[in-house]
């Protein structure tokens, strides 16, 4: 990946690569247990997705380049396309809301938390509803390509607790760990980690971008029907969960 990106990189070029090196190709399939949901993305309607919520963070919110917005919502295909939305504005997503946020995107269920420490400030409520209905509405009329400049490599991209890492930090290490699991274009990695910890972030986003891979996203998983998902899926590796003959990235 870095002949091709170059030395330093971000997240949100990392995608765009890969929306020019095959966009139609699958990237993202997640999972509900608890309601039977499924939806699936290919690049190019994740790539589509991050550009309007891009477009609609800094055109709406006011979001640019180094502000924190504070990402609060559950293991969701949404929150997957919100976070390559922040990085393409070249933000920070922070996991908790801090003194140092300027918007938040929430859920339902922790909108009050969100509006009790960010008064002074823009607060966006998802429904996550089945096929992305409200936020399809809430970005209709943004357009298909992020209209702000590129990232920058040394501005802040993610705030996990205490640990923080750099656009150009957050896809180096990407690409350090996709190569040191031998991930590649093959590989598909389910996870059912929260997207609120590195290990979530990392095995259920960045590591399959970063290797031209693709992932499935199993929220309120149901470990009964896992091994045979990981058949119908195609799965080479999981993660937060054990799969009997399926190698786990995160022990």
């Amino acid at each position: 990946m870095a002949d091709n990106l170059g030395v330093t990189t971000t997240p949100a070029a990392v995608l765009a690569h890969e929306l020019q090196r095959d966009g139609a190709r699958p990237f993202l399939t997640w999972y509900d247990d608890a309601t039977g949901e499924r939806v699936e993305l290919s690049v190019a309607t994740t790539a589509n997705w991050a550009a309007k919520i891009g477009n609609y963070l800094a055109d709406e919110l006011g979001v640019g380049p180094g502000d924190d917005v504070a990402v609060l919502l559950p293991m969701h295909w949404q929150t997957a396309v919100v976070l390559l939305g922040v990085w393409n504005v070249g933000a920070a997503a922070h996991t908790d809301v801090n003194a140092t946020s300027s918007a938040a995107v929430t859920s339902a269920d922790r909108r009050e938390e969100a509006r009790r420490q960010l008064a002074d400030f823009e607060v966006l409520t998802l429904g996550l509803e089945p096929m992305g209905v409200g936020l399809s509405q809430l970005v209709a009329a943004q357009p298909d390509d992020f209209a702000g400049p590129p990232a920058r490599p040394d501005l802040p991209a993610l705030v996990v607790g205490d640990r923080r890492w750099s656009h150009g930090e957050l896809a180096a290490a990407a690409a350090h760990g996709a190569a040191h699991h031998g991930l590649d274009a093959e590989s598909r990695v389910l996870s059912t980690l929260p997207f609120d910890t590195v290990d979530g972030l990392d095995t259920g986003l960045l590591l399959p971008l970063a290797a031209g891979g693709s992932v499935v996203l199993v929220a309120s998983a149901d470990e009964s029907l896992l091994a045979e998902r990981c058949r119908s899926e195609r799965v080479t590796h999981t993660a937060g969960v054990t799969v009997a003959g399926v190698p786990r990235l995160d022990r």
